[in-house]
């Protein structure tokens, strides 16, 4: 079985209301937001506010693009739809992913180009169900009702190593421990970070059967 790649593509919202300026910061956020995540995910910007990420595995993909989704809504700046792409790549050892291609970067653009007024984050291709894509619209429902503070808790700890404790983590923010956690419970981060052990499992080794 072909391994599965991880590819994100995604436009900003608003972009034309907005500086120059905002439209780089916000373009340098999600880039470093991705590699926070992914250390070598390859971030391409195109037309100006449209964006794609190549992330590698597949089980790499949805903890990403929550991350990104989180530094986003923290940060209070633009916003951006955000789509998630499993399947095959090719055209990785060029300079620029603006030549690589395949079902990853196939499935998510078309999933982008598909998405309907209100949502942000979408979900497609190889070894996606409709239980994935549920999974992905509940996620969304969840990162739309963020406030910065609660944002900024998710992006926190979802960048951690697994095991820090909260206490290390509200330190960051200067922030008690139960402060730093009732963000994450207002959040809805314990069934989020459920939801992500679970695709990370089932994707866990790049591939599908189907």
């Amino acid at each position: 079985m072909a391994p599965l790649h991880a590819v994100l593509t995604g436009d900003l919202i608003h972009s034309q209301r907005s500086s120059a300026a905002q439209v780089d910061d916000t373009m340098a956020l999600i880039e470093a937001a991705a590699r926070r995540i992914v250390p070598a995910a390859r971030f391409h910007r195109y037309r100006g506010d449209g964006w794609q990420v190549h992330l590698g595995p597949a089980r790499d993909g949805l903890r990403t693009m929550v991350h990104i989704a989180a530094q986003l809504g923290r940060d209070e700046g633009l916003a951006s739809r955000i789509a998630l792409g499993l399947g095959d790549a090719f055209g990785l050892d060029r300079q620029s992913l603006a030549s690589a291609g395949g079902g990853a970067f196939v499935a998510s653009g078309r999933a982008l180009d598909a998405m309907t007024a209100g949502h942000r984050l979408a979900l497609a291709g190889a070894g996606v169900d409709p239980l994935h894509q549920a999974l992905v619209a509940y996620i969304d429902a969840q990162a739309q009702g963020w406030s910065p503070a609660q944002a900024e808790a998710v992006a926190l700890a979802l960048a951690a190593d697994p095991g820090t404790p909260h206490l290390a983590l509200a330190a960051e923010l200067a922030i008690s421990r139960q402060a730093f956690a009732a963000r994450l419970s207002a959040a809805g981060y314990e069934l989020v970070i459920e939801a992500l052990a679970a695709f990370s499992l089932r994707f866990a080794d790049g591939a599908t059967d189907g």
